[in-house]
């Protein structure tokens, strides 16, 4: 790639094994496989973003106690002209609202027992 595409990461539930939020300063430990995910994005010419509603240097700080700084450009919490989002409360525009809006009606993150829907 001549300019490299961003791929925005979220952190809680993806990055980390996050199972319900414990605070601002709990951070879950990393999810098995999120150091080859960001390995194989980096080493594939994408710009990796975390992208996170949390402090930045909070953030980097986990980032750097769990050796995952190599394969990460910034952290933020803006929207970032990205090539795609990876998130575990995304839903994907298909170009139907009709479908959208009953996929939002029935959506659960991985992570949400099935009983508090």
């Amino acid at each position: 790639m001549s300019e490299r595409l961003i791929v925005c990461v979220d952190l809680d539930g993806v990055l980390n094994d996050y199972d319900g939020w414990r605070g601002a300063d709990y951070f879950h430990p990393p999810r098995e496989g999120a150091r080859e995910f960001l390995k194989a994005l980096s080493e594939s010419g994408y710009r990796v973003v975390v992208h996170t509603t949390r402090w930045a240097p909070h953030v980097w700080d986990w980032i750097r106690l769990h050796g995952l700084e190599t394969y990460i450009d910034t952290v933020t919490d803006q929207k970032l002209p990205a090539h795609v989002f990876v998130d575990d409360r995304a839903i994907c525009f298909t170009g139907n609202f009709t479908d959208i809006v009953e996929n939002i009606q029935q959506f659960r993150a991985h992570w949400e027992p099935a009983e508090n829907k």
